[in-house]
């Protein structure tokens, strides 16, 4: 199963969902993925930026203000809330962490801004 119609004959095969509420379940999986990689590449850019001032600092002297030192600080804790993350979806038991800080207000505390929904 490598491409989108083995999938959806194979979910056919086995289930007794409508094509209708496949492509529907798909059309989300498919929305909700775009949506978690345009947050990527908006997380990638802020570390480009922040990354960017550490360098002219570092090796060329400039110094930095104020609101660009706590941009700088305020990345550098998403990086680590992003690679707090990774080791929770690894750790034995960790998509139980991740569902139970959803349901206790934590996600705040384990997830970047990014990924936030704005509601």
């Amino acid at each position: 199963m490598h491409n989108k119609d083995e999938i959806l004959s194979y979910i056919k095969s086995e289930t007794k969902l409508v094509d209708e509420e496949i492509n529907h379940h798909f059309s989300h999986l498919d929305t909700k993925f775009k949506d978690f990689l345009s947050k990527l590449e908006q997380q990638d850019e802020q570390t480009k930026v922040a990354f960017h001032l550490v360098v002219q600092y570092t090796f060329h002297g400039r110094p930095l203000t104020h609101e660009e030192i706590l941009e700088i600080e305020t990345q550098l804790k998403e990086l680590l809330k992003t690679a707090d993350l990774v080791a929770l979806t690894v750790l034995p038991g960790g998509t139980v962490i991740l569902i139970l800080s959803g349901f206790l207000k934590l996600n705040p505390y384990i997830l970047p801004a990014v990924f936030l929904s704005k509601s």
